[in-house]
């Protein structure tokens, strides 16, 4: 053996666990703690000083197209002259595509989360725990713990309401993984939609056959998590027309040959 001292960076434990199934794990202890609330308002804080007006609740009624280009976007707040617009509607993607008569591969599915009473027999803070078998993630929330089975349910329209039968899945999931979490109650939920595509990956590219009209959808759930590159790489495609990334992989062309969708999602059946 060499001279020298040698030193070790001790390494995390998390004894609440159960890891004997695991074949790997990943460890990145800042992951999944972020404030969406404050990150979006420092958004539009910049975007107020570079001019931008935000219209707050005012919903898009109709997109005004001459032949194939778009010249204006109809909304309850009046009509607004432009030949750009970038939908970026999340889960509502496809009924602004079909504002202009068009369609995009992407699916709403409703997912729950749960927050447990105050609960002191779990590391806090403790990372974001994710079981890619089950779908089941966790992290302390304050002094509770945020859960959520993985769920990607189908939903008729768009008004999402909670199913408090998930919590019994959630709690099964979690206690196979986290088994200190069987004496944890759940106190409260809530549910929301993750706009998903065939391969799970997001869209950003114009839309074929309307002039103007940028996609910036299908994010599968992670938007928030990717919003800085794809806001850039959006103002890119408007201003230099190209990017910065190779995002050729986020094509629509993609989709012009059958991609089968994941296991876990039901795709509605044809019109």
């Amino acid at each position: 053996m060499c001279g020298g001292s040698h030193q070790t960076t001790p390494r995390p434990s998390w004894p609440q666990l159960h890891v004997d199934d695991l074949q790997a794990a990943v460890y990145s202890p800042q992951d999944g703690y972020a404030d969406p609330h404050t990150v979006v308002q420092g958004f539009a804080t910049k975007a107020r000083e570079r001019g931008v007006k935000i219209l707050e609740q005012t919903e898009v009624t109709g997109i005004r197209l001459e032949g194939d280009r778009v010249v204006g976007v109809d909304t309850t707040s009046g009509p607004i002259d432009t030949r750009l617009v970038v939908n970026a509607a999340g889960p509502w993607a496809t009924r602004v595509a079909e504002m202009v008569g068009t369609k995009v591969p992407v699916y709403p599915r409703r997912r729950h989360i749960f927050v447990t009473e105050p609960f002191s027999d779990f590391v806090n803070p403790s990372p974001l725990v994710i079981d890619r078998t089950s779908g089941f993630y966790c992290r302390t929330e304050g002094r509770s713990i945020l859960m959520s089975p993985g769920d990607a349910q189908e939903v008729q329209g768009y008004r999402v309401t909670i199913d408090w039968s998930m919590a019994e899945e959630t709690a099964r999931k979690a206690v196979q993984r986290v088994p200190v979490l069987e004496r944890a109650g759940i106190m409260s939920g809530w549910a929301g939609l993750r706009p998903l595509t065939p391969d799970e990956h997001a869209i950003i590219d114009y839309l074929p056959g309307i002039e103007g009209l940028l996609c910036a959808v299908g994010f599968c759930g992670h938007g928030f998590q990717h919003s800085p590159a794809a806001g850039k790489v959006v103002a890119e495609l408007i201003l230099d027309g190209h990017a910065s990334l190779d995002i050729s992989a986020l094509r629509l062309a993609r989709f012009q040959e059958t991609i089968p969708f994941p296991p876990h999602i039901k795709v509605p059946e044809p019109d």
